[in-house]
């Protein structure tokens, strides 16, 4: 690994300080692995395994083996007929000399410099795990549904959030064996449950009367209750802004594994191909005389799968409820 160089010599180098930096980064506000266990693999592209429930089979000619006989022989997992591809994610940002004497901290510019960058990339991949996780045509038939009018949750007199949430734990359940253990219950939807009836009637008696996501995980019997509120700038650069939430008004019921794997059934998987010594992404640094300045640049290089389908190639380990709230 070259060793950086700030005199200038064109040299580029992971530089280690600023990795740990960019992998740390705080990112409460959104769903990321806690959806998308991450798989470390060792080639960029790859066929997968696929959940194709081999294990419920049973076996017309049994598992005896006679004496001298030769095992009963099984197939094994199913191959994914798609491929991952682990593309490179890339953003750089340069910290120039001017502004590098102009703080007490001569770090500073650079840890700011990779924060921002790294905010981004994740950024981006928070938007394509929401754009493909509430996508309808995603689910197979039946695992998902769309409310609407006197059916969305912010109607408190007719709406029953809790039994539309335990349907889609039955149907989940009905296909995989495994009940969801993960419910994406984004901002604009949890501050309409927080007064909604069905759930007040049942923690009314509870130490605290307030509800809380942990509170509702455990009304609902969900292991991990994620409210994303992170938002976003929709508009080009040099437009008006125009905010708004990322996860808007749709829920998610997912089947996370606790261990993530390549043969283990999940709703989804974030394939990534590292950079070595258990690095998801790097930050790397060099220098360009040129613009007296030094160059941060973050990369992750990944693919996002939903990998537990149905013979048709559509999820089965989660249920999308459109529009939840109006």
């Amino acid at each position: 690994m070259a060793v950086y160089d700030p005199r200038g010599g064109g040299n580029t180098h992971i530089d280690v300080v600023l990795t740990q930096i960019s992998v740390a980064w705080p990112n409460n506000a959104f769903v990321g692995e806690s959806l998308y266990p991450r798989v470390d693999v060792v080639r960029q592209s790859d066929k997968y395994y696929i959940f194709g429930r081999e294990g419920w089979a049973l076996e017309p000619s049994g598992d005896f083996r006679a004496p001298g006989t030769v095992a009963n022989e099984i197939p094994g997992l199913q191959i994914s007929l798609d491929s991952y591809f682990a593309k490179e994610h890339s953003l750089q940002i340069p910290v120039t000399d001017e502004e590098r004497v102009n703080v007490d901290s001569p770090l500073a510019p650079d840890r700011d410099g990779t924060e921002l960058v790294t905010s981004k990339i994740l950024l981006q991949r928070e938007i394509l795990m929401q754009a493909q996780v509430t996508t309808a045509a995603n689910f197979a038939a039946g695992y998902s549904t769309t409310n609407s009018g006197t059916s969305q949750w912010n109607d408190y007199v007719n709406s029953t959030p809790i039994a539309d949430v335990r349907a889609g734990f039955r149907k989940i359940h009905s296909g995989l064996f495994f009940e969801p253990n993960v419910a994406i219950m984004p901002y604009q939807v949890m501050t309409q449950l927080e007064d909604h009836p069905d759930f007040i009637e049942r923690i009314k008696y509870s130490e605290r009367g307030i509800l809380t996501p942990d509170l509702i995980a455990t009304v609902l019997g969900i292991e991990n209750c994620i409210v994303p509120g992170v938002g976003y700038n929709s508009s080009n650069p040099g437009q008006t802004a125009s905010l708004g939430y990322l996860w808007g008004k749709d829920v998610l019921l997912a089947y996370v594994p606790p261990r993530a794997g390549l043969r283990i059934p999940a709703f989804a998987y974030e394939f990534n191909w590292g950079y070595g010594a258990g690095r998801p992404q790097v930050a790397e640094r060099w220098r360009e005389e040129p613009r007296k300045s030094d160059l941060i640049r973050v990369s992750r290089r990944y693919d996002l799968k939903i990998v537990a389908q149905d013979a048709t190639g559509k999820a089965i380990a989660g249920y999308l409820i459109k529009a939840a709230v109006a």
